[in-house]
């Protein structure tokens, strides 16, 4: 099974510049367009998250139609930048996202390897959280197949990226997550977003990975006064790929990298976050 994803895409409404400086929407397109050439079509994709900047309806729209482009089947979740309501009204045809009022949190046993995905977003905040009820919601979840291979997705990483965060997890319970995967072997891999790089990690009895933005790139802070920037290294997506070859078959994963349209060409640091 071949699954791809793509994460923190920031539309803008009518394509205008993330921060002034970034093609976000252009940078999609060429994302989009390298996924319908790959040599073997994809039997999904999955949008982890910040899909827009504003949470706008007129956001919304503009990325709809860059998505509609793509020819394999979409999962869409939302992030910190993402209003659910209006994610949902733009996408109705997704009614998994309207099963839960209060949440976006899903399963789809459509293919091989199963997909759980939760909502991990805190309204008004930056970081995340699972929350009690959707951890007692998940554990029923794995115990209910526990003989299928399981992949999470989520758009806050359960653990450290060292990315602005210092050493703590962007998704505030990932340690309960953590500990409640302890009992859970099926579960293959945990996909997340968020931090706008290409990260892996152990995690639990199984792998974390997190996918890069296909709008830009966070800078690594090497230094525990390092300020926070973005760059323009590559943008792109991941490829996860499960072979199914025998009971404890690994995903595999694959980072395509595209080039970032942007306005300059020098690592900068945001001085203007409004834009």
């Amino acid at each position: 099974m071949l699954i791809i994803q793509i994460s923190d895409l920031h539309i803008r409404a009518e394509r205008a510049l993330l921060n002034r400086r970034y093609d976000s929407a252009g940078n999609l397109d060429r994302c989009v367009a390298a996924i319908n050439q790959l040599p073997r079509q994809a039997d999904l994709v999955i949008a982890t998250g910040d899909l827009v900047q504003f949470g706008a309806r007129a956001e919304y729209a503009c990325l709809r139609e860059i998505l509609d482009k793509l020819h394999a089947p979409l999962l869409l979740l939302p992030g910190n930048h993402d209003n659910r309501q209006k994610l949902r009204d733009s996408f109705p045809e997704h009614d998994y996202l309207t099963l839960y009022p209060d949440s976006c949190r899903f399963v789809c046993d459509d293919y091989p390897l199963r997909i759980i995905a939760l909502d991990t977003v805190i309204d008004g905040e930056v970081e995340g959280a699972i929350g009690t009820e959707q951890l007692e919601w998940l554990e029923d979840q794995l115990a209910a197949r526990p003989e299928k291979p399981t992949l999470i997705a989520m758009h806050h990483p359960p653990f450290s990226g060292m990315i602005d965060f210092g050493n703590k997890p962007s998704c505030a319970d990932g340690p309960a997550l953590a500990a409640l995967l302890q009992d859970h072997p099926q579960v293959r891999k945990v996909i997340s977003g968020h931090l706008h790089r290409a990260i892996a990690t152990g995690f639990a009895q199984t792998q974390g990975t997190v996918a890069p933005s296909t709008a830009v790139s966070f800078g690594i802070p090497f230094f525990p006064d390092t300020p926070f920037y973005r760059t323009d290294e590559p943008v792109g997506f991941q490829i996860h790929v499960w072979a199914d070859s025998t009971d404890d078959s690994a995903v595999i994963t694959h980072t395509v990298s595209l080039a970032c349209d942007t306005q300059a060409a020098k690592i900068f640091a945001i001085t203007d976050e409004t834009a």
